[in-house]
């Protein structure tokens, strides 16, 4: 081979390089790979990618197996389930808006759950925070025994930021009217680790339902 023929192999070796390089950075980006060990015998990976949209754009596979202390397979422990999401967010001044959009099929229960959610969080003032969401839930229940279902969530949030006191309040409609249930919660932190919460079910009843706790979290 020539000197010439060489620099022109080198030359063409050189832009080769210059332009794949970035396109499997990018690429590698682009994917989506998540095994995970749930159990001493149960595994779980997540496989996908991500489309460079305007929207963050995402779809895959969870596939999940898991066996017992002889080595067989457990039946119960199979996962396969193919998901995607859609999410937009954007932010202008101290409020920002989230639409997402988010599909779940079990592909070994042919059962199905597409969520249609739009949130909004704002800054009131300088002790007052808020935010709201709405959500739809459509729910298959395929060869299962359970009966499908329409769920409709509405949110409002008010927090004080330099207490961390916040109270929230959530609506759901289940199937179209037939069905109503309400929760009013209430959070309070004591101490660095130290939580107080309260909560109150269906408080439009004459003898709604109420939690109390108090956490403590251990960090080490």
């Amino acid at each position: 081979m020539g000197f010439k023929s060489k620099r022109v192999l080198r030359g063409v070796l050189g832009l080769l390089a210059s332009v794949s390089l970035p396109q499997v950075t990018k690429a590698s980006d682009l994917m989506i790979w998540s095994p995970v060990k749930v159990a001493p015998r149960t595994y779980k990976a997540t496989l996908g990618f991500r489309l460079p949209m305007a929207w963050d754009v995402s779809a895959g596979m969870d596939l999940g197996l898991g066996s017992a202390a002889t080595g067989a397979i457990l039946r119960s422990s199979s996962l396969a389930t193919l998901w995607g999401t859609a999410i937009d967010d954007h932010k202008r001044f101290s409020t920002v808006w989230r639409r997402e959009v988010s599909l779940r099929v079990d592909a070994l229960n042919s059962t199905g759950v597409l969520c249609l959610e739009r949130s909004r969080s704002w800054t009131v003032s300088e002790n007052l925070d808020m935010s709201t969401s709405r959500s739809l839930n459509v729910n298959y229940a395929g060869t299962r025994s359970a009966a499908n279902s329409i769920v409709a969530t509405q949110a409002v949030t008010v927090a004080v930021p330099w207490t961390g006191t916040s109270i929230s309040a959530i609506g759901n409609l289940k199937d179209v009217g037939s069905a109503f249930s309400s929760t009013i919660s209430f959070r309070q932190p004591l101490a660095p680790n130290l939580n107080f919460s309260a909560s109150f079910a269906d408080p439009q009843t004459l003898a709604p339902a109420g939690n109390v706790r108090l956490d403590y979290r251990i960090k080490w």
